[in-house]
């Protein structure tokens, strides 16, 4: 599932800074916005079959890849 979430992140943000640090802060880093944010979920659906709505999650729930990862993995 994190490789698919670090995937997901690198085409969508188009960076690769963070995979070298997957508790790295999207929204800080300026890697991630509110249309980033849609295209993130798009993907998820795509790759992962999970459809997911803006307000299934709290920012919080995107900022790192392993945020994305647990919430995914807890996901039901």
């Amino acid at each position: 599932m994190k490789e698919k979430v670090i995937e997901i992140f690198t085409d969508v943000t188009g960076s690769d800074e963070l995979q070298e640090d997957l508790d790295l802060n999207l929204f800080e880093a300026g890697l991630l916005d509110s249309l980033a944010i849609i295209e993130v979920l798009l993907q998820i659906e795509e790759r992962l079959g999970i459809k997911l709505q803006p307000t299934d999650l709290e920012r919080e729930d995107m900022a790192t890849v392993n945020n994305l990862t647990a919430f995914l993995e807890n996901w039901n």
